[in-house]
């Protein structure tokens, strides 16, 4: 396991990596995700196994943090670390962070989820200068009145206010549906900001780039292999191995299929898809290791 997590960043992004400039500040985010587990819980994986609502039939699941570059269009994961039961979050951004400046990037702006949320990250991304976003939580009538208005704006919040308390800016967007979906209230969406001078439609705007890190979730449970180990370290590897093969075809797609237009390369979407891109995987594999893609008979129809 140590050894893996040690080399998970060259794994994935060596030769990768070279494509990105690194002549200006580039957008990171850091998320979660879960693979589901529905086996006994051992001396073997007893550590790596969390406990969270029921997903999937079950309430139990291998955690991984997950880093993402964020570059146009494209996301490309640049790290994973598997999560340890009762080990605080912090701890895997520090790991993150220092990836990213091993691989000699300066960060524009951190994109986080909000189930990162806490006062010790905060204060720990401030004192590092780390500019960051955050959608907030809702959970507090203070929050609520903050989130009640008709124009975009900045305000105060402050967490921890009887405790430990931490003055934050709120970058306030409100978006007016106009029947959309049949909805015509204006809705207030809030994120923590430090380190930007945007305005709130800007912030939203760039937050929402990292919504598409869902989809490289689904692609990699695509091509990740089926497994009933209780191995952690096996079912490590075998998550490198599902994001190694969606960042090749997210590099394949970046370079070879851009639309002819002026300004910012964009992907032709259109050309070169997931689905394509494994089945050539998998034919490939085939032909390497002779797997027999006939059946022979014994007697011929007549």
């Amino acid at each position: 396991m140590e050894d893996l997590k040690r080399i998970n960043q060259e794994l994935l992004s060596n030769k990768i990596i070279e494509e990105i400039p690194k002549n200006k500040p580039v957008r990171i985010a850091i998320d979660e995700t879960d693979d589901p587990y529905y086996g006994e819980i051992t001396s073997i994986n007893k550590e790596y196994i969390v406990k969270y609502k029921v997903k999937k039939s079950t309430k139990f699941f291998y955690r991984y943090i997950t880093l993402y570059l964020i570059v146009g269009d494209w996301k490309l994961t640049l790290s994973i670390l598997p999560v340890k039961k009762k080990t605080p979050k912090l701890g895997y951004i520090r790991q993150i962070l220092k990836i990213v400046e091993k691989l000699g990037f300066s960060i524009e702006v951190l994109l986080l989820d909000r189930g990162f949320l806490g006062s010790e990250l905060f204060r720990y991304l401030m004192r590092q200068d780390i500019p960051f976003i955050m959608p907030v939580k809702v959970h507090s009538v203070d929050m609520k009145d903050l989130l009640n208005g008709r124009r975009s704006r900045y305000a105060k919040y402050t967490m921890n206010k009887t405790t430990d308390p931490l003055e934050l800016d709120v970058a306030i967007c409100v978006k007016y549906p106009n029947g959309k979906y049949d909805k015509h209230e204006n809705r207030n969406y809030g994120y923590y900001v430090y380190g930007i001078d945007w305005k709130p439609n800007k912030v939203a705007s760039v937050y929402s780039k990292r919504f598409g890190i869902e989809s490289s979730y689904r692609m990699r449970n695509i091509v990740k292999p089926r497994t009933i180990t209780k191995n952690p370290a096996v079912r490590y590897y075998f998550a490198l191995v599902s994001m190694l093969l969606k960042n090749i075809w997210v590099s394949l797609r970046y370079r070879l299929f851009p639309q002819l237009r002026r300004g910012p390369r964009r992907v032709d979407e259109d050309k070169f898809r997931f689905d394509q891109f494994r089945l050539m995987v998998w034919s490939a594999f085939c032909r390497r290791f002779g797997f027999e893609r006939t059946i022979p008979v014994h007697r011929s129809k007549g």
